[in-house]
Parts: C-alpha cells; sequence; structure tokens
C-alpha cells in the first residue's frame, strides 16, 4: 500500500510565526497544527549546546539562552553578507529557513501525509535574492516548491473564497516584519493583480524596539539607571515588548515590573496612547505608501470596495483606526489574521492558474542617454521591465554600442524605478565578447524574462554579429548559496535532528 500522500499545500513562511495548510477534499482549505498541537509555529530556532539537537517553534523560543536563539531571520533573506555563526558553525538566512520548513514538514505530515510539492508565500516587496533564498530553503528543507505567492495574494485569494465577495480589492499586509499593499480585481474566484507596493522593513519587530525604548526611558527616570545593558540582554527583553504589544491592542493601561532587585526594580506603566505616539511616525508611512499605491492606478479610497487586514500587527488599534478615516469604512479581516496567508497559499496551490500576478519591481539596464533638453548625454537607468507588469513576461529593448572598436558588451542589470544610477540595485551583470573592428552603433537587444515565481532570466543579443548570451541573475556572498552548497547542506540537513 502506497504512503498517503498530501496535495495543494501552502505554506506561510513568516518573519513572527509560520504556518502551513492544505486543501480538504472539500475543496476548503484549513490549518495543520505541529507536533505541539500548535496551528501557528514561532519562526524561531535554538541551537542546542549538548545533544545538537535544533528546536523549532516555542520551544526554542523559551530556550532560554538568546545568544543560541535565531529569531526574525526573514528580516535577512535580502542580504548576501548575512549569517548567524554558533559554535564555529556559520548558518545562513536560508539554511536557518530550512529548520522552520522541515519542522513543519515533518509535524504535518503526522496528520496529512507524505508533504513534497508546496507553494511557499514571500512579501511582495521581496528582491529577487530573497525569493531565490526562500526556494532554495524549500528545496534544503527537502520540499519541491511548485510557486512562490505573494502574502496579499494568497490572502485576498482565501478572503474572496470565504466571503464570496467580488470587486476592487486592497489588502494591507503588515506582518511581524514587512509591509505590503496590494490592489486587487476579484470575479468570483478570479484574480488579478493590478499593484503592489510595500516596505521591506517595517512591521512589528520595528514597533518592538520602538516599545522597549519606551520602557528603558521609564526605567531610566525612576532608577537613573541604563536598563539595557548588552546584546543578550536586549534580546530578552525584546521578546517581553513584544508581549507589552500584545497586551496594549486589548489595554489602555499596561503596568510592569523591569530589572532585578540586586540591580533595581522599577514600576513602568505604560498607556495605548504613548504607544502608539511613539510609533506614529512609522504608521505614517504605512498611510504615504497607501496613497502611493492608489496615486499610482488613479484611484481614490472611494474606488476601493473591501480593504482586507492581513498579519498580526492590524491588531493594533491605531492602525484599523488610520484606515477607516482614510477609506471611509472599516477594513475587515479576512479571519484569523495570522493565518489566512498559509490557508490562501493552499488555494493558490490548487487554482493558481485563475490568479493573474504582477511584477513587484521594475528591472532595467545602466545605458548612456541624451538629454533631450540639454543635449548632455548621462548614465541612467534604463527601464525594460516597468514594475506591475503582469507576469510571466518577456521584453526587449535595443541599444546602440558608443564606441568605435568595442569588443567586449557588458550589461548591468538593475532592479529599481529610480533613473538615477545611484538610487537603483545592481542585481547582475552580462558580458558577451563580440568580434574586433566594429565602429560605433551596432545595435544590441536586451532581453529579460519574468517567470512566475518572479524569478529574472536576461539575454544580451548582438545583432550584428548573431552573438548571444543569456543567465539567470545569481549573486554572491557569505550568506548565498551555489548548486554546490545546496546539494551539501541539503544531504547534512537530513542528518540534523530538529524537534
Amino acid at each position: 500500500m502506497s504512503e498517503k500522500q498530501a496535495i495543494y499545500v501552502g505554506i506561510d513562511l513568516g518573519t513572527s510565526t509560520s504556518a502551513l495548510a492544505h486543501v480538504r477534499p472539500d475543496g476548503n482549505p484549513e490549518i495543520v497544527p505541529n507536533a505541539d498541537g500548535e496551528r501557528l509555529t514561532p519562526s524561531v530556532v535554538f541551537f542546542d549546546r549538548y545533544e545538537g539537537v535544533k528546536l523549532v517553534g516555542s520551544a526554542a523560543k523559551d530556550g532560554g539562552d538568546p545568544d543560541r536563539t535565531v529569531r526574525h531571520i526573514k528580516k535577512h533573506m535580502d542580504d548576501p553578507s548575512y549569517v548567524v555563526e554558533i559554535d564555529g558553525e556559520k548558518w545562513t538566512p536560508t539554511e536557518v529557513s530550512a529548520l522552520i520548513l522541515a519542522k513543519l514538514r515533518k509535524d504535518c505530515a503526522r496528520i496529512i501525509g507524505q508533504i513534497d510539492e508546496v507553494v511557499i508565500t514571500v512579501p511582495a516587496n521581496f528582491n529577487e535574492l530573497a525569493r531565490k533564498a526562500t526556494v532554495t530553503a524549500g528545496r534544503l528543507a527537502g520540499l519541491k516548491v511548485r510557486r512562490i505567492v505573494n502574502e496579499p495574494t494568497a490572502a485576498a485569494l482565501y478572503y474572496a473564497h470565504t466571503q464570496g465577495v467580488r470587486g476592487r480589492v486592497l489588502v494591507y499586509d503588515l506582518g511581524g516584519g514587512t509591509l505590503d499593499i496590494t490592489v486587487l480585481d476579484v470575479d468570483t474566484d478570479r484574480i488579478d493583480i493590478l499593484l503592489s507596493e510595500g516596505a521591506r522593513h517595517l512591521g512589528g519587530s520595528d514597533f518592538d524596539e520602538i516599545l522597549l525604548e519606551l520602557i528603558a526611558e521609564k526605567y531610566r527616570e525612576q532608577n537613573g539607571r541604563e536598563l539595557v545593558l548588552d546584546a543578550t540582554q536586549r534580546r530578552r527583553l525584546l521578546a517581553a515588548a513584544e508581549d507589552t504589544k500584545k497586551r496594549l491592542s486589548k489595554l489602555n493601561v499596561v503596568s510592569e515590573k523591569i530589572g532585578t532587585e540586586d540591580y533595581g526594580l522599577a514600576e513602568v506603566e505604560l498607556t495605548r496612547d504613548s504607544f502608539e505616539e511613539a510609533i506614529r511616525r512609522l504608521l505614517t508611512r504605512t498611510v504615504m505608501l497607501l496613497e502611493q499605491a492608489l496615486d499610482t492606478l488613479g484611484l481614490a479610497p472611494k474606488d476601493i470596495d473591501h480593504v482586507v487586514l492581513v498579519g498580526g500587527s492590524t491588531r493594533i488599534p491605531k492602525v484599523q483606526e488610520l484606515l477607516t478615516r482614510h477609506f471611509g469604512k472599516a477594513p475587515v479581516s479576512c479571519g484569523n489574521v495570522d493565518e489566512c496567508v498559509a490557508l490562501g497559499a493552499a488555494l493558490f496551490a490548487q487554482r493558481a492558474r485563475r490568479v493573474s500576478e504582477v511584477c513587484n519591481h521594475s528591472y532595467g539596464t545602466l545605458a548612456i542617454i541624451e538629454d533631450a533638453q540639454t543635449g548632455i548625454a548621462k548614465v541612467r537607468n534604463s527601464i525594460v521591465i516597468p514594475k506591475n507588469t503582469p507576469i510571466p513576461c518577456s521584453m526587449s529593448q535595443t541599444y546602440i554600442t558608443s564606441e568605435d572598436n568595442e569588443e567586449l558588451i557588458e550589461v548591468e542589470i538593475t532592479q529599481g524605478d529610480d533613473p538615477d544610477p545611484r538610487y537603483v540595485d545592481i542585481v547582475g551583470k552580462i558580458s558577451l565578447r563580440v568580434p574586433p573592428g566594429r565602429p560605433a552603433g551596432c545595435a544590441v537587444t536586451v532581453t529579460y524574462s519574468y517567470d512566475e515565481n518572479q524569478r529574472v532570466r536576461a539575454q544580451v543579443y548582438d545583432e550584428e554579429s548573431g552573438l548571444r548570451k543569456d543567465i539567470a541573475i545569481e549573486y554572491e556572498g557569505a550568506g548565498v548559496l551555489n548548486e554546490h552548497d545546496i546539494e551539501r547542506k541539503s544531504a547534512y540537513l537530513k542528518q540534523v535532528r530538529i524537534a
């Protein structure tokens, strides 16, 4: 008898918590609990000193040693140089994420059967490096990643499924580490993404930092001492600040005993008003991004039929108040704001062909362009694929060589909207050697292809010689795994005890 195999599985690999869901035979998605009976698994990994076990989830959160505990690793998925070193062993964000995925796979398989193929969600504003790292994390965990889907898209799919809505929907997704704002058209269960905007580093963990500063200031006023003495203590206090933040979403005043009897105790009183005032600048930034998204589409708040909340940070009352004021109507929840992304990812695994996504970044190349008014030629960022182009897509742009006798054509691949090269990222380069002795003015065509997982390939074609070169964008850095690393680490992770 063959082993039962789960199909239509979606995973929300979150900054603070992660979850796995599947679609039941009746067509409805459900969260699959982990081995501890929890519907949400904290995205925390504890590296045990004695038995070599990697604790993932609540047990890791309570591990007791902040120096051996890794939190919020998702915030570093776009950093090619970031590594965590414990016991002389270096762990990339990809590998730490793979431990979380392996825990979900192992625990949930006990309930729904063998899990091989999955859809994994990412923030809409994740860049190319972060998306590739997420796919690689799935591979290291022994999973075949069928698709990467943006978190707001998954949430909207679940909302449309449960509520039967139609019309224009704006998803406001404020999670533990990122903000995504996505506008969609929903017709029955067909979803067309119109636009996604957001910020990669704006979320609940940033609010925790601000709240900790508030607590430290009040402690300083009472005791005349600094509360935070070192990095280890800071990590402990941040975990406590997160709990305080959650209580302030339900209570107007929270009182905390801070410090120790030896060092000095203080009774610190925090109010919801003081906390909301402290995070006002960040909340204002979310509204500015909201307005930017609507302006890009030429829409007014009245043109939005439904405003949907996603992400644990949307529980902050001030967030809901700001959205109500902006749209003239209260936002709605798609159920449990912490679970709806995983539930939508499972639905996406079943219905991917009914969802039309857009690219979330512009891709271009650096080119010498003459200013029409001044006649001065400067190196500028020339966009080949504009942001919010429906995907999958392939777009081309033809350029002219500027010098005689050029033997090497170099194309620098950019990610970003700004025409000024200083304000975009160089994410790759193609070098094509061509025959010598050519005059200036030869045509060179650059083609970028953007696939369903929002990964980019680039091709340069020299029209005179007929030579061409095609590459996938690759990154270098201590935190980036190449194919050899992936094979080696995958074999190693199979031997790691994860609990």
